[in-house]
């Protein structure tokens, strides 16, 4: 930012991900999984408004702090009984996918919310 050169070891630097893996939704299929990374997808789809993204199994959620309206009754029928590669990341697709295997196995499930302060836990349980 200043406009000066800077010249930095290749050892410092990290490997990139190819133009196809933009906004990728499950960041478990990045060519290259390292912290600039992560970081600049979670970044891009944020700046898209897409403030869910899985890592494998989990789901990342960046709160906007603001309301996006995603969480309304038209939503949460979109997400019912849907593959979670059938729709974009959302907190619902965890709600229903818990649900139905509640339903299927006929046992208790549970959900993991953590994150720090201000980070949108109680946002997304209430809804």
């Amino acid at each position: 930012m200043t406009g000066r050169d800077v010249s930095i070891s290749l050892t410092e630097t990290e490997k990139v991900n190819p133009p196809k893996f933009e906004k990728v939704e499950d960041m478990a299929d990045l060519g290259y999984l390292n912290e600039a990374s992560v970081v600049h997808n979670l970044k891009q789809r944020y700046a898209s408004n897409m403030i869910y993204t899985y890592s494998g199994l989990f789901l990342v959620a960046v709160n906007p702090y603001y309301d996006l309206q995603i969480y309304g009754p038209e939503y949460v029928g979109a997400y019912r009984s849907k593959k979670r590669n059938e729709m974009p990341p959302h907190i619902f697709a965890i709600a229903d996918a818990a649900f139905h295997d509640m339903l299927h196995s006929k046992e208790n499930q549970s959900i993991l919310i953590t994150g720090e302060s201000g980070a949108g836990k109680t946002e997304n349980t209430k809804k």
